[in-house]
């Protein structure tokens, strides 16, 4: 079996954010070549399961009559999921896995011209990947046939491969050609439910044109702008899978390891955003190929680390895919931000300045866990280096820096814990008069509840909108009018988190990082000192607080 070995010179180029042609070349073969091993497996086991059999030996008729066409099919992201299911599905009497990777030959050997002859298990309808859906042709076993020049399918579907539109009882796939490439918007194969969000039922015309134009839009951006994005997704993303928006009407988009070259988005408005969805996700795709080559974390780790992007607790190895992801989603903003004038400029300079110090405070929080491999530190410094570089004065960085304070802050509040005895400690040197010593680490809260991000969001929506939101405490009001010192004196007795998150971000803005570094650690000791009847004000105590990181600091 061939091993695939990235260079050092390759490595380093993935690690900055992109892979030369090569790199990527290397990535998609060596993808192709697990599924090539695990088709060799399902194979040992077709005995007795006659469907899955025949569809094996026109998979392997086509790689031998046109291995151009026999990577194509390797190529289809949801074989992995086939994989799966087909393993489970091991029992003579439930031959049912013959069926898909039948369909997928059949579509295969059809649009490479080669003739074909196979009868497979069906849903309602038969979809053939990359080809198009035979509507209402079961349930139940269906012939299809090929001569090379028309594809017969049931006893009713005559119609020629490549022929423009529709006809009675056919879908054909839906396609956005670009230059030098093609996407499929897979929105009828059965296995397309694999990403967290659900798919979206097949489009109807209208919305698949919608659809399709959004993305090429985004394509024909990314191609002019970021032309190196570009490259590589034309070499490896080959599929977007439509999503539906959440009922709060959020954007969603998502990849998932073992559907290597389609990525989900849930209908884009705009271009810029599909652009930076597909750069977002096509960057997990690239790490979960890297992943797959080289370790560059451990596996097991506890969930103790804060991603921004994110409420929960996580591990070092989802910190390793979300830095990687959102250093191409900065790296994007970076950019696009040069190539717009006005509001919309202002607007992606946040944008920039804002994924720039999250991704900076997670990749801290990743080069110091502890867990990264000698190969995984040198990867993350290269990326380092890259964020690093990504230095402007810009006014949007003050403003995108506290929304992430306020952010970091919330977050510290919800998971972290100070331990008891650290507490009770500071107290008593704090009504003896003696000088701090510092706490340990926090521990974990084992079911935080939601960070308070009221003021994190309200940050960046008065830098968007010109003025803070409706909502807002007088201390958080406050804070968003950069008025640092009403805000503490209005919080000398702070009642909730989301006071405790202004109180934070107001003093960390007047030089007192303490109570950014560990404001669980002074809600705990002022909560204390008031049971003891000795209460402090809350800024008094934070600067009397030794500075430290803590687990989630950046």
């Amino acid at each position: 079996m061939q091993e695939y070995v990235l260079t050092r010179e390759q490595l380093r180029d993935l690690a900055r954010g992109h892979g030369d042609p090569q790199a990527m070349a290397l990535l998609v073969d060596s993808q192709l070549s697990r599924r090539r091993l695990y088709l060799l497996a399902i194979a040992e086991s077709s005995a007795g399961r006659p469907g899955l059999r025949d569809a094996l030996a026109l998979v392997a008729r086509i790689d031998r009559d046109d291995p151009a066409a026999g990577r194509r099919l390797l190529r289809h992201p949801f074989l992995d999921a086939w994989f799966a299911e087909a393993a489970r599905d091991a029992s003579p009497a439930g031959d049912t896995a013959g069926g898909y990777l039948g369909a997928l030959a059949v579509a295969t050997a059809v649009s490479a011209g080669l003739p074909c002859h196979l009868v497979v298990d069906t849903g309602p309808d038969l979809v053939l990947p990359g080809l198009g859906t035979a509507t209402a042709v079961g349930p139940g076993r269906c012939e299809v046939r090929f001569d090379g020049a028309v594809l017969s399918i049931g006893g009713s579907l005559r119609l020629r491969p490549g022929s423009t539109g529709s006809a009675p009882g056919w879908r054909p796939a839906l396609r956005v050609v670009v230059p030098g490439h093609t996407i499929e918007i897979i929105d009828t194969d059965p296995l397309r439910d694999r990403f967290p969000q659900p798919p979206l039922p097949p489009l109807s015309p209208a919305e698949g044109a919608a659809y399709g134009r959004v993305i090429a839009d985004a394509w024909h951006l990314l191609e002019y702008e970021q032309p190196r994005h570009a490259e590589a997704m034309r070499l490896a993303l080959h599929a977007v899978v439509p999503l539906r928006t959440p009922a709060d009407g959020r954007q969603v988009s998502a990849s998932v390891r073992g559907t290597f070259g389609a990525v989900g988005l849930s209908p884009p408005p705009a271009a810029s955003t599909a652009a930076e969805l597909l750069v977002h996700e096509f960057q997990h795709d690239k790490m979960s190929a890297v992943l797959d080559l080289v370790d560059l974390c451990a596996d097991g780790g506890p969930a103790r680390f804060h991603a921004p992007w994110r409420p929960d607790p996580r591990p070092a190895a989802a910190l390793v895919q979300g830095c990687y992801a959102f250093a191409g989603v900065a790296g994007f903003w970076e950019e696009h931000r040069r190539h717009l004038r006005g509001e919309a400029r202002r607007r992606a300079e946040y944008l920039f300045a804002s994924w720039r110090e999250h991704v900076g405070y997670a990749l801290a929080q990743l080069r110091r866990s502890g867990e990264l491999t000698a190969e995984g530190a040198w990867f993350f410094a290269e990326l380092g280096e890259v964020v690093d570089s990504w230095r402007d004065e810009s006014p949007a960085i003050a403003a995108a820096r506290r929304s992430a304070e306020a952010t970091h802050v919330a977050w510290r509040l919800a998971c972290h814990r100070p331990r008891r005895p650290d507490v009770a400690d500071l107290a008593d040197a704090w009504q003896r008069g003696a000088a701090p010593r510092p706490a340990g680490p926090p521990e974990m809260v084992a079911t935080p509840a939601e960070p308070p991000l009221a003021l994190a969001r309200a940050l960046t929506e008065t830098w968007l909108d010109g003025r803070p939101p409706a909502g807002l405490t007088g201390a958080e009001w406050a804070v968003a009018g950069e008025e640092y010192g009403k805000a503490i004196r209005l919080l000398a007795a702070p009642a909730s988190d989301r006071d405790w998150t202004a109180l934070a971000v107001a003093l960390h803005a007047t030089g007192v990082r303490a109570a950014y570094e560990r404001p669980d650690l002074l809600r705990a000791l002022w909560e204390l000192l008031a049971e003891r009847r000795q209460a402090a004000p809350p800024g008094q105590l934070a600067r009397w607080l030794p500075e430290g990181p803590s687990e989630g600091s950046g």
